[in-house]
C-alpha cells in the first residue's frame, strides 16, 4: 500500500528516543554513525519521511493498543532501514513508532 493518510513523526520520538542511548535495543550509535544528532533531528524526521513517501507500507498485524502496525523499508544515507508505523483505527493518520537497521 502507498501511503495516503496523514504521516505524523513526533519530534519526542527522535530527540527522546532513537536519539538517546539504551541500555537495550539502542538506536543512536548507529543513528550516529549516519550523521544524525540532536542538533540535526530534523535531518533524521526528513529523511524518515522520504522512506513512507516512495516505498510500500506492508501490514504487519494488528496492535495490540488499537490500529494495524506497518513495515515499511527503505535507505537512511548508505544504509537499509526497517520503519514501522501505526495506523489509526479510523485510517486517518500514519504515526511513526520505530526504525532499525534491516538485518541481511
Amino acid at each position: 500500500m502507498n501511503v495516503r493518510y496523514s504521516i505524523v513523526i513526533e519530534k519526542a520520538k527522535i530527540t527522546d528516543y532513537l536519539l538517546v542511548w539504551k541500555e537495550k535495543n539502542d538506536k543512536s550509535v548507529f543513528l550516529n554513525h549516519l550523521g544524525y544528532y540532536q542538533n540535526n533531528w530534523e535531518d533524521l524526521q526528513n529523511d524518515i519521511l522520504n522512506i513512507v513517501q516512495n516505498n510500500e507500507a506492508i501490514f504487519q498485524r494488528n496492535a495490540p493498543f488499537g490500529g494495524t502496525l506497518h513495515k515499511v523499508t527503505g535507505e537512511l544515507k548508505d544504509k537499509r532501514v526497517v520503519t514501522i508505523w501505526l495506523l489509526a483505527d479510523d485510517n486517518s493518520i500514519f504515526r511513526f513508532v520505530t526504525l532499525y537497521p534491516e538485518k541481511h
